[in-house]
């Protein structure tokens, strides 16, 4: 079992969690009996290759997924004991979920879309206009209130999905792949973001991500590999010295070798620039190493 080592309360605890899809020889075992305790405040990142179950495990914390076995509890609460009509009040009471994609309402301004999730809660009228207002101005998009979502940028778009997830006040905020549609700049703004939701509002965070840079961001990265946490670098792994993305050595087709080394990048984009001045990436690679 992977712990956080203080006295912290527990706030998310994983007990011997497997999900199998199939049956007999061509059974997957997507997550395969992980076990984590997750603190209160706490901002974690889940990390591994594509395939390797972080979806899967963030689906079954949020109670959007069964487990085949093990339980979840959140705040002492088992949720996989409950029955499936008892989980949408769960979810609603202890989550905000942060997609890859913002899945905003394109008919609703970002005010709308942030009061449409506090309805849902059962709160209306001018209290919850005030408070969808205010946790949009937090979260710096006090003038784009009434703004639809095409008329945001992607990153606008990822902070009204972050202030919808929010403004109910959940203990956990659960992201997937929250930068993956974002440019370099936007997607450190957004990691940044909830770094700060996980330090000033106290908020349990667990992130699941390609983005290497966010391990700088969290107090914790969990390396899940073949449907098992581990506690290293995922093997055939690496490191995109110029965007810091995690690169699967076998998957890409951007390499290029320089001084008895061999880089790997995500996009050709990323190649171009590296060759441009490959000197100035070297500091990438050596973290990469670690």
């Amino acid at each position: 079992m992977v712990r956080t080592g203080s006295n912290n309360e527990v706030l998310i605890d994983l007990q011997h969690l497997k999900k199998v899809y199939g049956e007999g020889h061509v059974a997957v075992k997507a997550v395969n009996d992980v076990s984590l305790h997750v603190c209160k405040g706490e901002m974690v990142a889940i990390m591994g290759p594509s395939g390797s179950g972080k979806t899967t495990l963030l689906q079954m914390v949020g109670g959007l997924l069964r487990p085949t076995s093990g339980e979840v509890f959140i705040a002492g609460e088992n949720i996989t004991a409950l029955p499936e009509k008892e989980l949408p009040r769960i979810r609603l009471k202890n989550f905000g979920f942060v997609f890859q994609t913002p899945n905003l309402l394109a008919a609703l301004t970002a005010l709308q879309n942030v009061e449409l999730v506090m309805s849902l809660s059962g709160h209306n009228g001018k209290a919850s206009r005030k408070s969808a207002a205010d946790m949009l101005a937090q979260l710096g998009l006090g003038a784009r209130l009434h703004q639809k979502p095409a008329q945001l940028s992607g990153g606008e778009q990822q902070r009204v999905a972050i202030a919808r997830a929010l403004v109910n006040d959940p203990p956990v905020l659960l992201a997937d792949e929250p930068t993956a549609n974002l440019d370099s700049q936007n997607g450190r703004a957004v990691m940044e973001l909830l770094q700060n939701v996980s330090r000033q509002k106290g908020k349990t965070v667990v992130v699941v991500s390609h983005d290497m840079r966010i391990r700088y961001l969290v107090d914790r990265v969990l390396w899940l590999e073949d449907g098992r946490l581990r506690l290293r670098f995922a093997e055939g792994m690496t490191v995109d010295p110029v965007c810091l993305m995690v690169v699967e050595k076998d998957k890409t087709l951007q390499v290029v070798d320089y001084e008895k080394e061999r880089y790997y990048f995500c996009s050709a984009e990323c190649r171009r620039e590296f060759e441009k001045s490959p000197e100035k990436y070297k500091e990438a690679r050596l973290s990469s190493r670690e």
